[in-house]
């Protein structure tokens, strides 16, 4: 563990990195934009999927449907929520902000 100045220091260092080139930055995050993407489109195409499950479970009068809609929108909320939390910029003085406030 290092101590709190270098971890400040290397936190600066950062964030400098990422307001010059954010995509040099993600590089060394171990994300690519790319891969962020394909998790982006993939998430869609999930909440499609559960919305469409919940509207033709409810039109067909279907039980199964309606619950596996339900279920995987509520997995879908779940997942929304932790990649907010997972992807939340931190603020410039190095702390995390709060959730409602980006």
């Amino acid at each position: 563990m290092l101590p709190d100045r270098e971890r400040h220091a290397l936190r600066e260092i950062e964030l400098e990195l990422q307001a010059s080139d954010p995509t040099f930055a993600a590089a060394f995050a171990g994300r690519t934009l790319r891969e962020a993407k394909r998790w982006n489109l993939l998430l869609v195409l999930c909440d499609v999927t559960a919305a469409v499950m919940l509207v033709v479970g409810l039109f067909a009068r279907d039980a199964g449907l309606v619950l596996w809609g339900t279920v995987a929108a509520g997995a879908l909320v779940a997942w929304h929520i932790a990649r907010t939390e997972t992807t939340r910029k931190p603020a410039p003085d190095g702390t995390t902000p709060a959730a409602g406030s980006h």
